[in-house]
């Protein structure tokens, strides 16, 4: 973990040190980004602050990914669509890492503004809203989603602080993680 004299100055996580500010972008933060919010934050309690938007924000929360979420007793409350703009201002967290999970983040080739230099990651993963299949093909679909998302946090929030702070060799283990085991399941 950072120590109190790092470049962040917001969200002390345990013994003092500062959690690592980490957000999730998608297009509509209606899903994706919302699970993986809530899942860093509970299986990263302590070590990662997460946050998600979107760029065009749905308004509200996907009711599948409502499910899932209150499958695990995840508390929704702080829960919801938000516009990446309220990522940039004066207030907001100076980001550690950024992760992608649309291939139309940024949209039109706009990238907002972050403060620092956070580490930007691609992990893209497809759109279960835009599917038009029956609510059991959709509701399979989110629950892909759930399991990939959820193996790619549990590894990143069990990696060592010596590991995250290394910049470029980190980027490439970060955007294969979990590729292989779900490219053989399928």
């Amino acid at each position: 973990m950072r120590d109190k004299g790092s470049q962040n100055n917001q969200g002390e996580g345990v013994m003092g040190f500062q959690a690592y500010k980490v957000l999730f972008l998608c297009e509509h933060n209606s899903a994706r980004s919302i699970m993986a919010e809530a899942l860093l934050n509970r299986l990263g309690a302590g070590r990662f602050e997460a946050h998600s938007a979107g760029i065009t924000p749905a308004g509200s929360i996907s009711p599948f990914a409502v499910g899932l979420l209150q499958k695990i007793n995840y508390t929704l409350s702080k829960l919801a669509p938000k516009p990446v703009e309220t990522m940039v201002t004066d207030d907001a967290p100076v980001f550690d890492f950024i992760f992608r999970l649309s291939h139309h983040v940024p949209q039109d080739g706009h990238w907002p503004d972050f403060k620092g230099e956070p580490m930007v990651i691609d992990w893209f993963l497809p759109d279960p809203s835009d599917l038009s299949d029956s609510k059991s093909v959709v509701a399979q679909a989110y629950g892909d989603m759930f399991a990939r998302l959820s193996s790619r946090i549990d590894t990143l929030s069990q990696m060592s602080d010596e590991a995250l702070k290394q910049f470029m060799p980190l980027r490439g283990r970060l955007e294969r993680m979990g590729e292989e085991a779900f490219r053989l399941a399928s």
